[in-house]
């Protein structure tokens, strides 16, 4: 888990924050929403979950 639990951060890489997701990570979930548009809505994932998608993201599953 980050450093930041409970509550909404953007990635150290975003450009000043303007065009980018928040992630918010808590004991049971973890949370990600546009930042432009937060009442868009917001998608949860488990733990497990976020960390297979992490773990392809690392291996070139989604290089883009």
């Amino acid at each position: 888990m980050p450093l930041k639990t409970n509550e909404w951060f953007t990635p150290r890489r975003s450009y000043n924050g303007t065009h980018c997701v928040e992630t918010k990570f808590t004991s049971d979930a973890v949370y990600v929403r546009n930042n432009q548009r937060p009442e868009a809505g917001t998608a949860v994932f488990t733990h497990e979950e976020w960390a297979v998608f992490v773990a392809s993201v690392k291996d070139g599953d989604y290089d883009v």
